[in-house]
């Protein structure tokens, strides 16, 4: 199976994705419209990027769509990115599509419509934003570079019912581990 990746969509993103990938021992070929966009991420990267549209079967063509083991569509344009993905699937039979989603109430439209993965900048940020701005009394904040644990910030309610409860009779999901109390600022 081959590892070429084939990104449409040449903006900031794109060259980020493209220049990372490299790093990672991936094959990358990129279809940009913009002329001077085009062969300035050719220089730099020293990559095959096509100048042309990426909703055009003979651009994708030129490209080596076929030759895809995934088509990444990073337009600003949700249509765009659907269309992009389709083709890629439908006329090259590319194994993996993932486009970008600028609405995120599109993300289950491309989904239901044979994208296999969605990027959505929107969603990703209303997810960040969630988790670090206090909600229903609790914070969490991602404590390791990777994500992969989080400490959480609980401010209990009057109401809630471990209040009055000794810490022994507290009990708390397998996955958690309870680090300090906090009670009228004195740890």
């Amino acid at each position: 199976m081959t590892n070429y990746v084939l990104i449409a969509g040449g903006g900031k993103v794109g060259y980020f994705l493209a220049a990372t990938l490299m790093k990672r021992g991936y094959r990358v070929g990129m279809i940009e419209e913009d002329g001077e966009r085009a062969k300035e991420i050719a220089d730099r990267l020293g990559i095959t990027v096509i100048n042309g549209d990426a909703t055009e079967p003979e651009t994708l063509r030129d490209a080596d769509a076929a030759e895809a083991r995934y088509v990444v569509a990073l337009s600003g344009q949700d249509d765009v990115n659907l269309a992009v993905c389709q083709m890629a699937k439908e006329g090259f039979r590319v194994r993996e599509t993932v486009a970008r989603v600028i609405n995120p109430d599109n993300e289950a439209i491309f989904k239901s419509l044979g994208i296999d993965a969605t990027i959505s900048t929107t969603a990703i940020a209303a997810a960040t934003i969630e988790k670090v701005l206090p909600a229903n009394g609790m914070r969490l904040s991602p404590i390791f570079s990777q994500g992969d644990v989080e400490m959480a910030e609980v401010e209990l309610e009057d109401k809630s019912p471990v209040v009055g409860k000794a810490l022994s009779q507290v009990v708390l999901p397998a996955d958690c581990l309870l680090i300090a109390v906090i009670r009228g600022g004195a740890v």
